[in-house]
C-alpha cells in the first residue's frame, strides 16, 4: 500500500493523475461535485488535458474522471466501519468479475492510515437517479434485474475468498454499538411514523442484533448495501442490438455479505411511493426471483423472501434514523432522509398488515 496519497482535491496534481492513467497530463481542472454526492466521501470531477503525443482521448485517457477521497465529516465512523477499505477492495477484487455494471476504475488505493483515492469513470453524461423524486416502475424493474445479476454471481460464495466483506452492512461484531445508536435516533424520529410502524420498530430496536444475524444467515451473497436511486445512473442510450434501460451502480462503501433481498427491500421501500409499491410489490419480487432463477439460482422461495424483506425494512430504518438524527450538511440531505423515513414507515405498516413479519 502507498505511504502517502492526496488527501484533498487540491493535492491531486496533473502528474499524480497521469502516473495512474499511464499518460502524461499537462493540465488538470477541478470541479466540485456537491449535488447528492454522498456524505461519506468527497468527490470532484477532474478535467484532463494530455501532453503530446497523447492528446487524443480514448478509454484509457478520458477527458475527465471522478476522484473520491475521505470526507472529513464522517471519517471517524467510516474508519470504524471500514467503508473506505470496502470500496477500494470492491473495485479491485469484485468489480472486474461482477456482471452488474459499475464505473470503470482507473485507480483504487488506500494507505495504512486509511487515506484513500479512487479514480473512476465519469458517468456525468448519464441520468442519475433521484431518491426524493422517486422511481418509475420501469426503473424499478431494471434496478432489480441489475442487482439480481450481482447477487447471482456471488450467491453462496465462500467468505474466506473476501474476508474484508462484513456480514451485513454494519458487521455482526458491531451490532451492539449500532443498536445503541439506533435506539437514540429512534427517540428523535419515532413520531414521524404511523402507529402500526411505531410498534413494529419499537420491537425492532430491541431485536436489532438478532435481525442482523437473521439476514446474515445463508443463503447469502454480495450486497451493494446502500442500493437506492441516488447511487445509480440510468443509461438510456439507444442500442439496437439490446434495447433496455441499463443500471450503473456506484458508491460501494457499504458492500457486505447478506441475504440479497436486503438490497431489494432497501431499493423498493426508499424509492417507490406507497401507491405504486403496494400495487406492484408482489410482481416486482416475483421478477427478482425469476431473474435469479434465470441465472441459475434456485431455492429462494417467496415465503422466506417476505420475511427477509420485512426485517430488512427495519434494518434500513436504522440507517436512515441514525442519519436523520445527526445535523444535516445540506438541504438535499435533509430531504433525502425525510423522504426515506416517510416511505419506510408506510411500507413497514403495509407489510405488517400483510403478516410478512411472521412469514417463513
Amino acid at each position: 500500500m502507498p505511504d502517502t496519497l492526496p488527501t484533498t482535491p487540491e493535492e491531486i496534481t496533473a502528474g499524480w493523475v497521469g502516473s495512474r492513467l499511464g499518460a502524461p497530463v499537462s493540465h488538470l481542472g477541478r470541479e466540485p461535485i456537491t449535488d447528492r454526492s454522498g456524505l461519506n466521501g468527497e468527490t470532484v470531477r477532474l478535467h484532463l488535458t494530455y501532453e503530446a503525443p497523447h492528446t487524443a482521448v480514448h478509454p484509457a485517457r478520458p477527458a475527465s474522471v471522478i476522484a473520491k477521497l475521505p470526507g472529513a465529516r464522517s471519517r471517524g465512523v467510516a474508519e470504524y466501519q471500514r467503508w473506505y477499505e470496502r470500496e477500494v477492495r470492491f473495485y479491485r477484487e469484485l468489480a472486474p468479475h461482477t456482471p452488474m455494471r459499475t464505473p470503470r476504475c482507473f485507480s483504487a488505493e488506500i494507505a495504512a492510515n486509511d487515506d484513500y483515492v479512487l479514480l473512476l469513470e465519469d458517468l456525468g453524461a448519464l441520468r442519475q437517479g433521484d431518491q426524493v423524486r422517486g422511481c418509475s416502475l420501469a426503473e424499478a424493474r431494471a434496478a432489480l434485474d441489475a442487482v439480481a445479476a450481482l447477487h447471482a454471481r456471488w450467491w453462496e460464495s465462500e467468505p474466506q475468498a473476501h474476508p474484508w466483506l462484513p456480514s451485513t452492512t454494519v458487521g455482526l461484531e458491531r451490532a451492539g454499538p449500532v443498536q445503541s445508536a439506533f435506539a437514540r435516533a429512534w427517540e428523535h424520529v419515532r413520531d414521524r411514523f404511523p402507529a402500526v410502524a411505531q410498534g413494529v420498530l419499537d420491537r425492532g430496536v430491541e431485536a436489532y442484533p438478532d435481525l442482523l444475524a437473521e439476514v446474515a444467515t445463508g443463503p447469502v451473497t454480495v450486497c451493494h448495501g446502500d442500493y437506492r436511486l441516488d447511487n445509480v445512473f440510468f443509461d438510456d442510450s439507444p442500442d439496437l442490438t439490446a434495447p433496455h434501460l441499463e443500471v450503473v451502480a456506484f458508491d460501494w462503501q457499504f458492500a457486505c455479505r447478506a441475504r440479497g433481498v436486503y438490497d431489494v427491500a432497501y431499493f423498493l421501500a426508499l424509492d417507490l411511493e406507497q401507491g405504486l409499491l403496494a400495487a406492484q410489490r408482489e410482481s416486482l419480487l416475483a421478477g427478482y426471483l425469476d431473474a435469479l432463477a434465470s441465472r441459475g439460482v434456485t431455492g429462494a422461495g417467496a415465503a422466506a423472501l417476505r420475511r427477509d424483506y420485512a426485517i430488512s425494512l427495519i434494518l434500513a430504518t436504522a440507517v436512515f434514523a441514525i442519519g436523520a438524527a445527526e445535523p444535516h450538511p445540506s438541504e438535499a440531505s435533509r430531504l433525502t432522509h425525510e423522504a426515506g423515513l416517510r416511505r419506510l414507515g408506510a411500507e413497514i405498516e403495509a407489510v405488517s398488515r400483510l403478516g410478512w413479519f411472521e412469514s417463513r
